[in-house]
């Protein structure tokens, strides 16, 4: 029997994921802090001792943390947008792959943003 995009049980499973990633998100933004940064920041956990002295991680938090709550709500909005637009099995490939653009976003202001003391 093959699995339907319309199946009750298929909507269900995906409403669930779309909690638990914003909910995953959300948490980023609360948890990550000065104190645990050395170990769950990509990048800033591989620097040396120097580097991470000279590194203004309160600055770079405040982006950071500001990034992860406000990204909390965008797997909702984004699909609300693509169901509204699209039937449900195109939605879900755009909305999939949409969840990446705000990454990017952030890597390109994380690169023009000098936080090197």
């Amino acid at each position: 029997m093959a699995c339907s995009f319309r199946d009750k049980n298929t909507v269900t499973f995906f409403y669930l994921v779309l909690v638990f990633v914003s909910l995953t998100y959300l948490s980023i933004g609360f948890f990550i802090n000065k104190s645990n940064a050395k170990i769950l920041l990509a990048g800033y956990n591989t620097m040396s001792r120097e580097r991470r002295e000279r590194f203004d991680i309160e600055r770079y938090l405040r982006h950071f943390k500001t990034f992860f709550i406000r990204l909390s709500i965008y797997p909702l909005i984004s699909w609300l947008a693509c169901v509204y637009v699209l039937r449900f099995e195109n939605a879900l490939i755009v909305w999939a792959i949409g969840q990446n653009l705000p990454f990017v976003i952030f890597l390109c202001k994380h690169k023009q943003t000098k936080y090197l003391k």
